[in-house]
């Protein structure tokens, strides 16, 4: 692998922490989408839920969450890039997200992030988005949003 610039590994790391951080708003869809391509693919199926294409799948899917849902946390740990090409890399990362939806249930989950990324005159931008379980999923987040 290139040795990656630290001003590349950090923009990464903070591209990753932006994307934490508009998910727990549960309200700024301009943020959410901001981390990605155009023509990004979020892809949840490893923790059972749809793969999104594009900021109106992506936008669709997560207006419903944003409805759903009073809180949300993430925490990220385990941050690594796995590739670094000078304009696209490939990160991963732990995370632990927790949740409360309106009606009540909770949610807690262990997961892995996987993210490609391009940098675009923007900045770095995730052009595909993978999660997967680290640790058995609840019942609980198929009941919050496995409806869709």
């Amino acid at each position: 692998m290139t040795q990656i610039p630290l001003e590349d590994r950090v923009a990464l790391e903070d591209l990753l922490t932006s994307y934490c951080l508009a998910v727990d708003t549960l309200s700024d869809m301009d943020a959410l989408l901001g981390v990605f391509t155009p023509d990004a693919v979020c892809d949840l199926s490893g923790i059972g839920l749809p793969s999104l294409h594009g900021h109106e799948g992506i936008r669709g899917f997560f207006d419903s969450v944003f409805a759903d849902m009073t809180h949300h946390a993430h925490f990220v740990s385990n941050f690594r890039v796995d590739r670094y090409e000078g304009d696209t890399a490939s990160i991963r990362a732990y995370v632990m997200g927790m949740g409360r939806s309106r009606d009540g249930n909770d949610v807690l989950v262990y997961v892995r992030y996987f993210l490609d990324c391009v940098r675009t005159p923007d900045g770095w931008k995730v052009t595909r988005f993978f999660e997967d379980a680290l640790m058995p999923l609840p019942g609980s987040l198929d009941e919050i949003h496995g409806k869709r």
